[in-house]
């Protein structure tokens, strides 16, 4: 994107997300050199379907990457106010989102959300909750479908759009974030963000906190790993370490305050 700031913005990004359909298909259609099939031929198609898969996947996997899509990965942070964000993807869950609202009430921080559209119908009054205790709301699309980049250019939208009504709807105003499942990309994600009018936040330090891990081993991870500005990623629905993000969760944010740091949102 950065080297194509001689064109509009919507037409670099039209040129970048063909660019990575066509590396797609290139990388795929070099298989076609195996025939007639030689060992030379098996090597060369190895190396070219190797480096084609490679970038491919930088591409739509890669959590900071700004090909497809601008994003920010840190809140605002300086020397003399040391902030950190924290995120949590893939609510409001009834079992999960109430603890953790509970919690961060408690030691008095705001923190951001980035919801399932499907879940935010299911449980309006946390929504709302949410709203009223002065979280930020992010759309995190409407069914957080697992493939998301390779849905079709208007279920992309329609993901997006969605959970943008949905989410008006509950709490009076549009969601000015958005976070994919995963943080994957897609082609046209950038297009599409842009003409709903929301911004891409990814995050610096992911928890693991959908995997199994004692409280130790979480709390350690964010201590031993946090950066002033850092964007943290964790999870508000039942997962096998949701439980221990919880249990380590206001020790965290009291060692955090001890060694200067803020929270703030992006």
């Amino acid at each position: 994107m950065r080297r194509l700031t001689w064109l509009r913005p919507q037409q670099a990004q039209r040129i970048v997300g063909y660019s990575v359909l066509l590396l797609i298909v290139a990388t795929n259609a070099s298989l076609l050199l195996l025939v007639p099939f030689s060992m030379r031929r098996f090597w060369i198609v190895a190396a070219l379907y190797a480096t084609g898969t490679l970038a491919t996947l930088f591409l739509l996997l890669h959590p900071r990457n700004q090909w497809l899509v601008a994003n920010r990965s840190q809140v605002e942070s300086s020397d003399s106010r040391r902030c950190v964000g924290l995120t949590f993807d893939d609510g409001p869950s009834e079992e999960m989102t109430p603890r953790l609202l509970d919690i961060l009430r408690e030691k008095g921080v705001k923190a951001t959300f980035f919801l399932v559209g499907r879940e935010a119908e299911r449980h309006p009054d946390l929504v709302r909750r949410l709203r009223d205790e002065g979280h930020v709301i992010g759309n995190h699309t409407f069914s957080h479908p697992p493939l998301f980049c390779f849905l079709t250019p208007s279920r992309l939208r329609m993901e997006i759009e969605r959970t943008q009504e949905v989410l008006a709807r509950l709490t009076g105003r549009r969601p000015r974030l958005f976070r994919s499942p995963v943080g994957l990309r897609h082609p046209f994600l950038a297009q599409t963000l842009e003409e709903v009018g929301v911004e891409y936040i990814s995050w610096q330090l992911r928890t693991f906190d959908t995997y199994p891990q004692g409280r130790e081993a979480l709390r350690a991870r964010v201590l031993g790993r946090i950066n002033p500005g850092d964007i943290v990623l964790m999870h508000d629905r039942p997962a096998r370490g949701t439980s221990a993000m919880l249990s380590a969760l206001p020790e965290v944010i009291d060692l955090l305050r001890d060694r200067g740091y803020q929270f703030t949102t992006p």
